[in-house]
């Protein structure tokens, strides 16, 4: 980079950084339920004790790991109990496995929130929850999933900020080297809107299982919603091949670092509006996607693999500034991140050397 666009980068960076000083009010908090901690209710239901939360919420998103037997199948549900002491209907979350027709009667909704494909949005804050889980297939369910849950609150007190401070990490800066995957079938055919499949498959091939796209997208696919960017299929696609997954928020790029220093590869759920008052992306717009995270430089650049530009010879160790990307990220998606763990003995393959960053505003016009 020459010297006036580092200084310039410099001054973007550090206004920035006092600005996300000033706005930090968010909380998360992280729970496992285990499968074992459901009991039967009535045959081929279970339910999870209620989780009292540590503080009210007004958002969640959630994961689940179930390892099903052929003909096996099952529907999730979730229910709230609310600040006014009422409860929420239970509340359906997404299924997995052989299912029979999803039921007429099925909510998604009530009057205080929504579960909006995968996340759960809530007008009024919550502070306890619960999981149910009930069997579809045609063979009994042999045991319930175990559930992966954050919430959040996102008008935190002073006092519950201080209380539930996540500690900070400090993680080194380091390119993980992965594989560019492009949106085409095994035959080369496109398959369009499968991000997330041509994403996960490069963070699998990354750590050594190469596996064709339709193979991928067939799991992921939701034929109920008609969408293939599902985020607890995505996490149960992986765990379908093999690999310890999971669903978390990062809301630091030491929390990235961190992340990415144990060799764990991050899928990042995006999205970009139009007139966003960014510097120098490498588009100019973008629905709801997927990219994989490289890593973060410490001159402040983003590096991507995103099957999105293909098309364009591009994609493969693409690069953002820190400020754009954490807009279309950790500010509109709040750093919602599928992460997928390496297997016993991966090798962390790491990027050496990296271009200098290349403006994008000449080919954006």
């Amino acid at each position: 980079m020459n010297k006036l666009f580092q200084r310039c980068l410099f001054v973007f960076l550090f206004i920035y950084i006092l600005l996300s000083a000033c706005l930090g009010a968010v909380v998360d908090m992280r729970l496992d339920i285990s499968s074992d901690s459901f009991a039967s209710s009535e045959p081929g239901v279970w339910e999870s004790p209620i989780q009292n939360a540590k503080f009210p919420f007004d958002e969640a998103i959630y994961s689940w790991f179930a390892a099903l037997e052929n003909n096996e199948g099952f529907r999730l549900y979730i229910r709230f109990g609310m600040e006014d002491k009422r409860q929420s209907p239970w509340l359906y979350g997404g299924f997995w496995g052989k299912v029979k027709p999803r039921p007429d009667d099925i909510l998604t909704s009530f009057t205080s929130g929504v579960i909006d494909l995968d996340q759960i949005l809530l007008k009024k804050k919550a502070q306890s929850f619960q999981f149910r889980v009930v069997s579809e297939g045609d063979k009994v369910l042999s045991a319930p999933p175990s559930i992966h849950f954050i919430y959040t609150d996102n008008q935190a007190t002073t006092d519950t900020l201080k209380k539930f401070a996540v500690p900070k990490v400090k993680g080194k800066s380091i390119i993980l080297d992965i594989p560019f995957r492009s949106q085409n079938d095994s035959s080369g055919n496109s398959i369009i809107n499968t991000c997330q499949s041509a994403a996960l498959s490069s963070a699998l091939e990354y750590f050594g299982k190469k596996i064709n796209l339709e193979d991928i997208v067939q799991l992921i696919y939701d034929p109920e919603y008609d969408t293939k960017g599902i985020w607890p299929r995505i996490i149960a696609t992986a765990h379908h091949y093999g690999f310890k997954a999971y669903i978390d928020r990062f809301r630091t790029w030491d929390d990235v670092r961190a992340t990415l220093a144990e060799n764990k590869a991050i899928l990042a759920s995006i999205t970009m509006p139009k007139d966003g008052d960014y510097i120098d992306p490498p588009y100019s717009s973008m629905g709801g996607h997927i990219v994989v995270l490289n890593g973060v430089t410490e001159d402040g650049r983003v590096i991507v693999t995103d099957s999105s530009l293909s098309l364009k010879n591009k994609g493969y160790r693409l690069q953002w500034l820190v400020p754009d990307f954490e807009k279309i990220w950790m500010q509109r998606k709040g750093g919602v991140g599928l992460v997928v763990c390496p297997p016993k003995d991966a090798k962390l393959k790491e990027v050496k050397y990296l271009p200098p960053f290349a403006s994008y505003k000449k080919e954006n016009k």
